[in-house]
């Protein structure tokens, strides 16, 4: 049994990994991750915050808005670990070794989900207006058919959203249509992360 069972149901292999840090003196390198093992463990709790969030409760506003602002906090939650996650891949922005992974057809079906949603773009004018300019060339490569820019929707979410310049009904767009792109990305971000987790275990423990 898991000595910590909340972070495995989290994280499947969590133990396994803890074990193969620990049976390489506290390194982190059998992963084939960069940074110590309290990096990884820190990547692991914000991990399963992210995984266990449930939306949050305001007073006074309709359910579509706190479902839409629900599900904005959630991208910005997932985006954060991402962000985490990928300094212990040493993998950053355009994160083409991650992304490499995700079957193109994934990659697609993400996207049309997005464009079902927003078939007008009117969430994708606001993110690209709102987005810093080194975003702006993601998301151009994104429209233009290179659907690995898809991250980029989420880690524009983010930044927009944390700024204050992002609502649950940006550019009128419906709340609805935001909750499920918003979900759709998180849950693409969260099975990014846990299926290149899942691989480098399955690595290390093949080398043992």
């Amino acid at each position: 049994m898991s000595d910590h069972p909340h972070l495995e149901s989290a994280l499947p292999g969590f133990s396994e990994a803890r074990g193969i840090i620990k049976a390489a003196g506290d390194s982190v390198f059998p992963l084939q991750y960069r940074g110590t093992k309290f990096d990884f463990y820190r990547f692991a709790n914000r991990f399963r915050m992210a995984v266990r969030f449930r939306g949050i409760s305001l007073a006074d506003f309709g359910d579509e808005t706190e479902a839409g602002y629900s599900a904005l906090t959630r991208v910005f939650l997932v985006w954060s670990v991402f962000e985490r996650y990928s300094e212990l891949a040493g993998d950053p922005p355009p994160y083409r070794q991650l992304l490499s992974l995700v079957p193109r057809i994934e990659l697609a079906r993400v996207a049309d989900h997005i464009e079902r949603h927003d078939p007008e773009k009117r969430l994708y004018d606001f993110l690209y207006d709102q987005s810093l300019e080194q975003n702006r060339g993601f998301l151009d490569r994104y429209r233009n058919g290179d659907r690995c820019g898809i991250v980029f929707y989420a880690a524009a979410i983010r930044h927009i959203y944390v700024h204050g310049h992002l609502t649950a009904h940006p550019n009128k767009c419906e709340a609805t249509d935001v909750v499920s792109i918003c979900d759709e990305l998180a849950e693409f971000v969260l099975g990014l992360m846990r299926d290149d987790f899942a691989r480098r275990v399955a690595v290390a423990r093949g080398a043992q």
